[in-house]
């Protein structure tokens, strides 16, 4: 049996930064190279040294294509990695649309900040050419003893379960596991045999909205500014949040016929990652399918606007109130929301809802946390608006849904967690032991486990 060693270089004890470095023998296999984010100390992690070799890798494996998991593969190959990204065609479209976008945000951080540029357009390119993009429930062998395969995970569209078979053991990282009840893509899939789990605990300390209290509270956002004759701003993540919330719009606007409230998505991100959805219709669930036989867009509904350059993007502020407004980025890191923040949260008739987890340090964390103003190019924001959040969007799987997806193997894995914050992680491991009497610990930054 060759030697198999575990290292993490990101997303240990902390949300962001999914980095894992499998050694068996001299074999090197790397499962996700994520961006850290946060506060301005965990996000200049993102300077520094990776902590290994980009040159010695032999793969790359991705779960999906979320910018935790995704945002450093550039610079793999700005130092000399020269193998494959293994990873679902939906994932690696969207990644492909993740990384242009994070690489000129990024170049306008590091001007901000006086840093160097992390990577250029054309490290993203060479990314591009390095495909290779396997079905899932497909094995696909790397070498004689080491194989690997993809199951649903019900996150984002494309996202997996990654499967590693060594000769007779199998390790299993869990990447990030959605929800049984996600609005569009195909519920989590259930492995039941591991030796080793790796298994991400974002929400490892409790539970989301049910399906329809999330629902409930937006629409009757929705309904409020109305009313009130305001204006609602949803931060949303390009992926899935988006076409999540267009899901609902669509189908309220089709059963409201008299409800005109123009909705503006301001996102050319979000709207690319749309047109991926629409491609890849095989991976939503079986009744979205059978929705579009008979409503071929469920992303689509009267009084949508979609806004693509940035000149059509402030038109938006002449428009009048009732009005939808839709934008990024998630976590008001970034992007087109910040600007619509700065315009409309300082009047307290306006709402703004943040959708799903907001990582500590972000402004979006700020505002859902009781912030009382914000900078804005210098110039301070008072906040008058009601801010709030929906959890019950979230593409990550709850404490329970995490218990569930665990009580599924029919041997007893050791586990592994990763991808949440410490002290989620200390909350959850004894719950892990007394719940399902399975041994769980903590993967610590750059500290090997042996799976021998």
């Amino acid at each position: 049996m060759p030697k198999i060693k575990l290292t993490s270089f990101g997303a240990d004890q902390e949300v962001t930064g999914s980095c894992h470095l499998l050694e068996i023998d001299n074999y090197r296999l790397l499962i996700d190279c994520g961006l850290f984010q946060g506060d301005r100390e965990n996000y200049l992690k993102n300077w520094e040294t990776l902590g290994f070799d980009p040159k010695n890798i032999d793969a790359v494996i991705l779960t999906h294509a979320h910018l935790d998991h995704c945002g450093r593969l550039p610079l793999l190959f700005q130092q000399g990695y020269q193998g494959k990204v293994y990873a679902t065609k939906a994932t690696s479209q969207i990644a492909e649309l993740i990384l242009a976008d994070n690489q000129r945000i990024l170049t306008e951080k590091a001007s901000e900040r006086n840093l160097p540029v992390l990577y250029s357009k054309e490290d993203v390119a060479k990314i591009n050419q390095a495909w290779k993009t396997i079905p899932y429930h497909q094995e696909e062998k790397l070498t004689n003893d080491i194989s690997f395969q993809f199951y649903h995970a019900g996150h984002i569209l494309g996202a997996t379960i990654v499967e590693i078979k060594i000769q007779d053991k199998i390790i299993i990282f869990s990447g990030d596991l959605g929800g049984e009840d996600m609005p569009l893509v195909q519920n989590v899939e259930y492995p039941q045999y591991a030796d080793f789990v790796i298994m991400e605990s974002t929400y490892g300390n409790r539970q989301h909205e049910n399906k329809a209290s999330r629902e409930t509270k937006l629409l009757k956002a929705v309904q409020e500014i109305t009313l009130k004759n305001s204006v609602l701003i949803i931060s949303v993540f390009a992926v899935e949040r988006t076409q999540d919330i267009l899901k609902v719009l669509n189908d309220y606007y089709e059963t409201h016929l008299d409800f005109r409230v123009p909705v503006y998505l301001d996102s050319p991100l979000a709207t690319a990652a749309t047109k991926i959805y629409r491609e890849h219709s095989e991976l939503l669930k079986p009744e979205v399918q059978d929705i579009l036989k008979y409503d071929p867009d469920v992303f689509s509904f009267p009084h949508l606007n979609i806004t693509r350059t940035s000149r059509e993007s402030k038109t938006i502020n002449s428009k009048a109130s009732p009005k939808i407004i839709l934008a990024g980025s998630g976590m008001a890191e970034g992007g087109r929301l910040i600007h619509h923040l700065a315009r409309y949260i300082d009047q307290a008739n306006n709402h703004i809802l943040f959708m799903g987890f907001q990582v500590p340090g972000t402004l979006g964390h700020k505002l859902t946390h009781g912030a009382f103003d914000f900078d804005y190019y210098g110039k301070t924001i008072k906040i008058k608006a009601v801010v709030d959040q929906i959890d019950g969007f979230s593409a990550h799987a709850d404490k329970t849904q995490l218990l569930k997806w665990l009580k599924a193997f029919k041997n007893k894995p050791q586990i592994y967690l990763t991808h949440g914050d410490q002290k989620i992680m200390e909350e959850f491991i004894p719950v892990i032991k007394a719940e399902l009497d399975l041994n769980a610990q903590m993967l610590k930054n750059k500290e090997s486990v042996h799976f021998n």
